[in-house]
């Protein structure tokens, strides 16, 4: 018998740890709970450093929890902005990075990412049809798609996104816009990769679909 992942609304998967976000989702949540009203926290995640601004460019950031649950859950374990704007790390669940490694080519002036994905445990799902995954991973570990298939598209779509956000950031890197060297471990500021891509690339909120969450909220980023 196939079986297919159902999520049961528990709200475990937004009340365990901090969520992870690409750039330009931080600028969307951020934008979306000062709309709503809501305390939202959140600290750059990996950084390099740019000699010609002297400050980080943050490729990542971790939302942080407030009162030991995302900021955007209710008391019914509903998200607030389901229907506006979900993160990538939210769509994918259970399916998920266990480590994600920026890697630099100094030579080719190049930073690419690999990530590796496993399934939570947290999720008490996953616990439950454990016998049901291990014998498909046994057979076929492909097969593992048919069970999360769209959790396993919003992963691979959040690394389509990562890496275009990367490889927009290695072009700037060759033509002399930034120059990234070893972090110096100074106290600098902190630069968000999406405010300096938008400067050189006009047209990335449409790249990256923004502009459509920006028509339903009514705000600019």
């Amino acid at each position: 018998m196939n079986k297919t992942f159902k999520c049961t609304l528990c709200g475990l998967c937004c009340s365990k740890s901090p969520i992870s976000l690409l750039p330009h989702e931080d600028k969307i949540l951020s934008i979306l709970a000062s709309k709503l009203g809501l305390p939202y926290k959140s600290k750059p995640g990996y950084k390099l450093f740019d000699r010609i601004r002297r400050s980080y460019i943050a490729l990542s950031y971790a939302m942080e929890l407030v009162d030991g649950k995302c900021v955007f859950l209710t008391k019914d374990n509903l998200c607030l902005i389901q229907d506006i704007y979900k993160p990538f790390i939210c769509r994918s669940f259970p399916y998920v990075p266990k480590q994600v490694r920026y890697n630099i080519v100094w030579g080719l002036k190049t930073i690419f990412a690999t990530t590796d994905y496993g399934l939570s445990v947290e999720c008490p799902v996953i616990r439950e049809d454990k016998e049901y995954v291990n014998k498909i991973l046994g057979a076929n570990p492909q097969l593992l798609r048919r069970y999360l298939l769209n959790e396993i598209k919003a992963a691979e779509e959040m690394e389509r996104t990562r890496m275009t956000l990367l490889s927009m950031l290695s072009d700037l890197w060759r033509q002399g816009y930034i120059d990234i060297i070893d972090d110096p471990r100074v106290n600098a500021p902190v630069l968000n990769l999406y405010d300096l891509l938008r400067k050189y690339y006009p047209n990335l909120p449409y790249l990256l679909g923004i502009d459509k969450v920006l028509q339903k909220i009514g705000g600019a980023i």
